[in-house]
């Protein structure tokens, strides 16, 4: 491996938040370099890297270091003959990182001009009465969160993969506006941290909030329960409904509440333009139109390339979408189109959360919920994650997460229990009769005044199975029945009312 210690890959390895693990694995990196300042009486690093793939952009990495006297070797990087582990780790990692900060004007400066700065809220209280507080890692107390602060009043996400531009972190933004509409969906923000490069771009680095006493997210949650219901009611063959399960359908009344909430925030004007929503005009419409296009194209070559690799049962479905592909999409893309440009009220777009789904719901101790991760879309360009959207987008994402995913993922894992063929048939067919009511129930309350006859929701719930078949069929074809059924059954369930193309 060129440039590259052996000690510094190895420790890469076995980090949870490294990201280019195969490419280390598979020799596709030509240098790792790094840029590192001082701090805590010179008993802490703070190192920024550049990794310089074969094939790839550059990824830069945020990596904070503790002096280590008992160093395991996967745990432990060996820089100038001393032994360094994660900062994280140490219980002072909070206190001597914020105090090292606040002592230098907020800012820190790296051999190479880069600038870590802390940026405060206007109210500082809890920052401020935790400066000296122990910090400790969290697992799933707070998902996406690295540690804890103090009593449980701060959480401290660390951003370890960076990712610059020099647009704003949308996360920071989204926060910040919610914050200003006194929205109760999320977590209070704090402060956070950016890194400035040479080229005057930024990336979050951190981001400082409210810590939430919390039970982990809604979808393990609601997965485990409805295993469990399932697995309580099996031997009576009872279907699952609000009336034995109100536990489970009391979350989702109180998430299409806080979904609404969150929607309402987003879509009223704001001082800062970017959180201004716009009416939906024709040129809008031409746009949406074309990028669906493209999509239906890339999801047919996706099926057609890997149709191979996929389950004989899912092939077969498959096979069944492909042959009248275009014929079916075409007649419900332009159907719902139509019925939008024969409304008065054409709808507005406007900021969303942008990967909105049950993993991002946090249920609170006393069994309220809290939304989280704000930044968009993971795998799109921050310039992307700002875009204005449909704001059916975020709606449908959440239907397909509760509708798709959790159904088909509750069923799987209900039928895996058995030990027979026999019973496994059983399972499965007792699992689809017995949850279908109650996920039906739950997905159109969460839904509310929202009905699925909406053409935009319809469209948008197109927009994201097509996603989801992309990923699934090229990364995870076990799990590609579950949009490639969901397709099956949105085009079944539509009848076409055009006998012709809308002109161009």
């Amino acid at each position: 491996m060129n440039n590259i210690p052996d000690n510094l890959s190895n420790y890469l390895l076995h980090q949870r938040w490294c990201n280019f693990k195969s490419e280390i694995q598979n020799n596709q990196i030509k240098n790792i370099s790094l840029n590192q300042t001082t701090y805590d009486n010179d008993n802490k690093l703070l190192i920024i890297g550049n990794v310089e793939f074969i094939n790839q952009e550059n990824k830069y990495f945020l990596m904070p270091l503790s002096k280590n006297n008992n160093p395991l070797p996967s745990q432990t990087i060996k820089i100038n003959n001393q032994h360094y582990s994660d900062a994280t780790q140490c219980a002072d990692f909070w206190s001597s990182l914020i105090n090292h900060l606040q002592q230098n004007q907020n800012t820190i400066t790296f051999p190479n001009g880069w600038q870590l700065k802390y940026h405060i809220n206007h109210d500082n209280t809890k920052i401020n009465d935790n400066l000296h507080s122990i910090s400790k890692p969290l697992n799933i107390e707070q998902s996406n969160t690295t540690i804890v602060v103090g009593n449980k009043e701060i959480a401290f996400k660390l951003e370890r993969i960076l990712s610059f531009s020099s647009q704003n972190n949308p996360e920071i933004e989204m926060n910040e506006k919610l914050m200003r509409e006194n929205c109760s969906v999320m977590p209070k923000t704090y402060g956070y941290l950016t890194i400035s490069n040479s080229s005057g771009q930024h990336s979050s680095s951190g981001i400082i909030q409210e810590f939430i006493i919390n039970k982990g997210d809604m979808w393990n949650h609601s997965l485990e329960y409805l295993k469990n219901k399932l697995n309580t009611e099996y031997p009576y063959k009872n279907t699952l409904t609000s009336g034995n399960c109100p536990e489970f359908i009391n979350l989702f009344s109180i998430l299409s509440q806080k979904t609404a909430e969150m929607s309402k925030c987003l879509s009223k004007p704001d001082n800062n333009h970017q959180f201004t929503p716009k009416i939906v005009d024709d040129n809008f419409i031409h746009y949406y139109q074309k990028q669906l296009s493209v999509l239906l194209y890339q999801s047919h070559n996706y099926i057609k390339q890997n149709i191979q690799n996929l389950p004989n049962s899912t092939q077969k479905i498959a096979n069944k979408l492909l042959k009248s592909w275009n014929t079916s999409t075409n007649n419900f893309i332009l159907s719902q189109i139509n019925k939008i440009k024969n409304s008065d009220n054409k709808g507005y777009i406007c900021r969303v959360h942008g990967d909105f789904h049950l993993g991002q719901i946090m249920i609170t101790h006393d069994e309220d919920l809290r939304i989280i991760d704000f930044a968009g879309e993971p795998g799109l360009p921050i310039e992307q994650r700002k875009e204005k959207h449909i704001y059916m987008r975020d709606y449908a994402g959440m239907y397909r997460s509760i509708k798709g995913y959790l159904e088909a993922v509750a069923i799987e894992e209900f039928t895996s229990q058995a030990t027979t063929k026999e019973e496994q048939k059983h399972r499965k067919q007792y699992a689809e009769k017995a949850l279908k009511p109650l996920i039906n129930e739950a997905s159109h309350l969460f839904l509310g005044k929202h009905s699925l006859d909406n053409p935009w929701l319809k469209l948008e719930i197109l927009r994201k199975n097509l996603y989801e078949i992309n990923y699934e069929v090229c990364n995870r074809p076990k799990m590609a029945h579950i949009p490639i059924n969901g397709l099956n059954l949105l085009l079944n369930n539509h009848q076409p009312q055009i006998s012709k193309k809308l002109s161009r």
